[in-house]
This record gives C-alpha cells, sequence and structure tokens, in this order.
C-alpha cells in the first residue's frame, strides 16, 4: 500500500547567517543576464523594477560587492549585466538546486 507522497523543499544562499538568495531572486539574476536589462528582468519576473532594484542592492550591500553593472541610457541605450561576482553567485545557486534534485530524484526546481 503506497503512500502519494511528493518531498518538497525550500532553497536559499545565506551569507554570514542571512538570507542572500532564493528562488525569485536568482530567476531575477538569470533574467538580467538574458535581457541585459534590470526594467525587462523585473517585468519577465512578474515584479516591479523599483522591487527588482531593491533585491539587488539588498544582495550587494549583504556581499559587500557589486553583483550587477549598470550602464545609463541614452543614445547608445543602457543596459545591465551580471558582474563575476553575481554570475559567480548564480552558477553556486544553481548548482546547489541542481544537486538537491538529483538527490530527491526529480528535477524539480525546490524552493516551493
Amino acid at each position: 500500500m503506497g503512500l502519494n507522497v511528493v518531498v518538497k523543499y525550500r532553497l536559499w544562499l545565506e551569507h554570514k547567517g542571512k538570507p542572500l538568495m532564493g528562488k525569485g531572486r536568482s530567476a531575477l539574476l538569470d533574467a538580467i543576464r538574458t535581457t541585459g536589462s534590470i526594467k525587462a528582468a523585473a517585468r519577465h519576473c512578474g515584479m516591479t523594477e523599483k522591487t527588482a532594484h531593491n533585491y539587488i542592492d539588498r544582495m550587494e550591500s549583504r556581499l559587500g560587492e557589486r553583483i550587477v553593472s549598470t550602464s545609463k541610457g541614452g543614445k547608445a541605450g543602457g543596459g545591465a549585466a551580471l558582474t563575476a561576482a553575481g554570475e559567480g553567485l548564480l552558477e553556486r545557486y544553481e548548482k546547489e538546486r541542481r544537486r538537491f534534485a538529483h538527490a530527491l530524484g526529480s528535477d524539480q526546481s525546490g524552493d516551493r
């Protein structure tokens, strides 16, 4: 007699004991990498641009370094890109997410 039970988990990274990044912030960084824009990334993630900036500011403040570099608009247009630290942070989160999913025998993204 089998039970229909599914294991769920929430995954986040911490820095010095404080939450740094989970599923939502990793999605934001991934969208910035893909779109090259904080505004477009925020829209893609269903949040306001202000919320996206607040998330980025909080992560940078906790880490003590920049994770997103920005350039002002104008004729050439502005943009945003992950710094090496931002890329490393996103890669670390994705590595741990895959590790947990593999351990559970699923391809679920976790953090549900």
